[in-house]
């Protein structure tokens, strides 16, 4: 039987990031929503969206969130036990990192930018 999640290495610009809890990856371009009219669905709409990556990392006393806050023009890669890597391109810290004190985490880690190609 194959893993299909659980292990996944982060890297930013090259340097590895140890991931805790969930992340989750959100390649999509474009976003669809459906219209209905007073008879049924009547199609949708389509606008552009910046894809993301997003999730907690862990403080192994050398995580700075002062550093993440400087990231931008980035390169992500998001590794996945299946075989999988999303590539982020063109990548900044969106949102408001927290740290736990009691857990060593940095919740609310949030990556955007142009493009996340599924390789």
């Amino acid at each position: 039987m194959k893993a299909i999640g659980g292990t996944a290495y982060l890297k930013v610009n090259g340097q590895h990031h140890t991931l805790g809890g969930a992340w989750s990856v959100y390649p999509t371009e474009k976003v669809k929503t459906g219209v209905a009219g007073l008879d049924g669905p009547a199609g949708y709409t389509e606008a552009p969206r910046i894809p993301y990556m997003e999730g907690t990392l862990i403080d192994n006393g050398s995580l700075s969130i002062a550093d993440l806050e400087a990231i931008t023009d980035a390169t992500i890669t998001l590794e996945l036990v299946t075989g999988k890597t999303y590539i982020g391109q063109e990548m900044y810290l969106a949102g408001e990192p927290g740290y736990d004190a009691a857990t060593g985490e940095v919740s609310t880690v949030r990556f955007e930018g142009k493009k996340i190609v599924e390789m």
